[in-house]
């Protein structure tokens, strides 16, 4: 057990913090826990829910309310302390409002009920898990592809 931690330590400083992509891994893991959480308490709690008159307050708003507030905090400091709750903050705000990107999408269309748990969430969640996975990882890759383009339009 203690080889894996520092396996995964090394992993974290090799391919993370080397490479400075520090903020969108805490982006990444903070929507992904965001994401799973969300489903979790509505799995395990479906009657609990926050209603101020008689509007329902679905977690989407409490998505957006982070994202807003960690894209105000990023934009007014230059603390690395601060940026990096930021980034928490605005992964934590992603992964709500990608929990309710299928009842968002379904709600209001036409001879369709409201459908929390369509598969558009899930199909939305690992496009953007792969875009994250994208940027934090495949670098190097694109450097290779660029430069093996660049050769070829070169000698043709």
């Amino acid at each position: 057990m203690l080889k894996l931690i520092r396996d995964l330590k090394s992993l974290l400083h090799e391919d993370i913090i080397r490479r400075n992509k520090v903020t969108p891994f805490f982006v990444f893991t903070s929507m992904i826990v965001s994401f799973f959480i969300s489903r979790l308490l509505v799995t395990l709690f479906p009657g609990v829910s926050l209603f101020i008159k008689e509007y329902h307050i679905h977690h989407y708003y409490y998505g957006i309310f982070l994202v807003c507030i960690s894209a105000w905090t990023a934009l007014v400091s230059n603390k690395i302390s601060l940026l990096r709750i930021s980034a928490v903050m605005f992964g934590l705000g992603l992964g709500m409002i990608l929990d309710e990107f299928g009842l968002l999408l379904t709600c209001g269309t036409y001879l369709k009920e409201c459908d929390y748990w369509h598969r558009i969430s899930y199909d939305t969640f690992i496009i953007t898990c792969g875009v994250f996975l994208s940027i934090m990882y495949f670098g190097p890759v694109w450097k290779k592809i660029k430069k093996i383009i660049r050769k070829k339009e070169k000698s043709g």
